[in-house]
């Protein structure tokens, strides 16, 4: 092990990093953008009650605010992340609240909250009836869906409805195993089962009637010719 002696002699001792705010403007901006990593961001709509006109909705967001916005103003007035869904909140007077996201790589869950609340804010950014409320939603460039009915419920989606990214860009959740596939895949899976189960039962029927006409006769009642 060297001691200190030998780590003078070999100059590290008298190695000094600068203190970052003192690196060029460039620099430092790159290394902010480092730190940006994809997140889930938790949004949800609450209502006080649902039967009173004059209800005004909440929004609520239990995800942490992003560190580096934490950090100094020159980390937030480089707009990684941007205040989103102020819209929601400012109905009846409320106070003005958001979520800050960073709109090309956050994915935002809306859990069970009904689409209808979200339109507001549907041109900067399901249950199954919902689904054609997607269409207002243009910007948005992946979609979950997290199948509380199980994948089968789902089963043929890719083709009945539209949506705006592309199906080839939305994927099903199964929430028991938690599983996800493409919904392109999981409706070509449930095709092929589908086809096995139709050609299974039209084997089983063709079978039938032949083993209904078939009469197995005992050794010695067996005729050779």
């Amino acid at each position: 092990m060297a001691n200190h002696n030998n780590l003078e002699d070999s100059g590290l001792s008298h190695v000094h990093h600068p203190p970052v705010s003192s690196s060029p403007i460039e620099l430092r901006a790159r290394i902010w953008e480092l730190t940006v990593e994809p997140r889930t961001v938790e949004v949800r709509i609450a209502h006080t009650n649902l039967f009173v006109l004059a209800d005004v909705p909440r929004l609520i967001s239990r995800t942490p605010v992003p560190a580096m916005l934490q950090a100094c103003r020159e980390a937030r007035n480089l707009g990684l992340y941007q205040q989103a869904f102020s819209e929601l909140s400012r109905r009846g007077g409320a106070e003005r609240r958001y979520v800050w996201l960073n709109l090309e790589t956050d994915m935002v869950s809306i859990g069970t909250s009904m689409f209808a609340a979200f339109k507001p804010v549907a041109p900067l950014w399901f249950y199954y009836y919902e689904v054609r409320e997607l269409r207002d939603f243009v910007n948005v460039k992946e979609i979950h869906v997290v199948c509380a009915e199980g994948m089968r419920a789902w089963h043929g989606a890719s083709e009945d409805h539209y949506w705006p990214c592309g199906k080839e860009n939305v994927f099903c959740i199964d929430p028991d195993d938690d599983q996800m596939m493409r919904i392109t895949e999981m409706d070509e899976t449930f095709d092929q089962m589908l086809e096995e189960e139709y050609r299974k039962q039209e084997g089983e029927a063709y079978r039938e009637p032949e083993a209904a006409n078939r009469y197995d006769y005992p050794n010695d009642e067996r005729l050779n010719y």
